[in-house]
């Protein structure tokens, strides 16, 4: 079996310094803010296992180097540019489409958009998740269930339905306005539980009440003498509400003492903060449908920055109808050891004083 690999080098460049993404000029702030690119660390992740029998294809500065680094055989098609823009992404994929059975591609859901747009449905297509926004369902779980995924879709265990490319307006996400959309479907290898699913929306009066509920026992079980750090979504967000604070709808902020002592934080300035104080719990809410706490849409959240909170000092928090349509939980830090570390059984606040225990694989 033949696969093209595409790596999109700049994606998920903007996560840790707080940009949300690196559509448009955001790559050029990110490097200003030092961001350093992590594609190449997802891709190596995903191919550390790969069969010796898969041949590949890529091209030069999006692929080539990391199939290079693990000394995998292939064949160089092209050469992108340096500053790599979505236009390589679409030329180099449509170059794949006729010599290819499966493109592989590491990046977010604005990668997934180009793919979509250059070869459709015309040839069976892999996310490697590497973005700072993955609400599409075209992604392995994590790097390391890439493998598994490839390896049975070569022997033919592993078969191909329709899945859906969605993508958020970066602009309105840095503004605090989450506005998703549908932009069509890619063929994917799908393997379950290795496979993500959509991002969930919900919403209605029960999910309401129930949010509003953790919000309150949250709220009475905090410590004067402790450092919360609260991240995005609208369940943590109700949570700072009930305080009293702003909160930074798509961002991680932080509170002592029922202040806000730091917005919208990026991860130095979480690792700065953090430090200042002798405890600090972390409070993530749960992407719905697809489980994750750690390593969608929170990556200032970076594995330094947790190894400083204490995976034990997290608590996860849910509504009931959301957490029902959930059989077990995900993390994907972009540290394998961290990630274990995380696993086991973990419990999720879904109501005033009602936890629990759902697995974390």
């Amino acid at each position: 079996m033949r696969v093209g690999l595409i790596v999109n080098p700049i994606a998920g460049m903007g996560g840790s310094v707080g940009l949300k993404g690196t559509d448009g000029d955001a790559y050029t702030k990110a490097l200003e803010l030092g961001a350093i690119r992590m594609s190449h660390f997802a891709a190596k992740r995903a191919l550390s296992s790969i069969r010796p029998d898969i041949e590949f294809t890529s091209a030069r500065y999006m692929g080539s180097d990391v199939l290079d680094y693990l000394s995998i055989p292939h064949e160089v098609i092209d050469t992108a540019s340096k500053d790599t823009c979505g236009s390589d992404t679409k030329k180099i994929a449509k170059m794949m489409e006729k010599n290819c059975d499966l493109i592989m591609f590491c990046g977010g859901d604005g990668t997934a958009r180009d793919i979509l747009d250059a070869v459709g449905t015309s040839v069976p297509v892999l996310g490697i998740p590497a973005g700072v926004k993955m609400y599409s369902s075209v992604f392995a779980t994590t790097p390391e269930d890439v493998a598994n995924i490839v390896h049975g879709f070569a022997t033919g265990y592993v078969k191909v339905t329709g899945r859906d490319v969605m993508d958020i307006n970066e602009e309105d996400h840095r503004n605090g306005i989450l506005s998703a959309k549908f932009y069509g479907c890619l063929n994917v290898p799908y393997l379950p539980t290795a496979v993500q699913d959509c991002k969930g929306i919900y919403e209605g009066n029960n999910e309401n009440e129930e949010i509003d509920e953790v919000a309150e026992y949250i709220v009475s079980t905090m410590e004067d003498d402790t450092l919360y750090v609260i991240g995005p979504g609208s369940t943590a967000g109700r949570i700072m509400e009930r305080i009293g604070l702003d909160h930074t709808l798509l961002g991680i902020d932080a509170v002592f003492g029922g202040t806000a002592v730091g917005t919208n934080l990026n991860e130095k300035g979480l690792l700065d903060l953090v430090g200042r104080y002798e405890r600090t719990v972390l409070i993530l809410g749960i992407i719905g449908k697809q489980g994750f706490f750690l390593g969608r849409g929170n990556k200032e959240l970076t594995p330094a920055v947790i190894r400083k909170i204490g995976a034990d000092n997290i608590v996860l928090v849910s509504g009931l109808t959301k957490l029902n349509d959930l059989k077990e939980l995900h993390v994907d830090t972009g540290d394998p050891q961290l990630d274990q570390e995380l696993k086991g059984y973990r419990k999720v606040v879904f109501r005033y004083a009602r936890e629990r225990l759902v697995k974390v694989t």
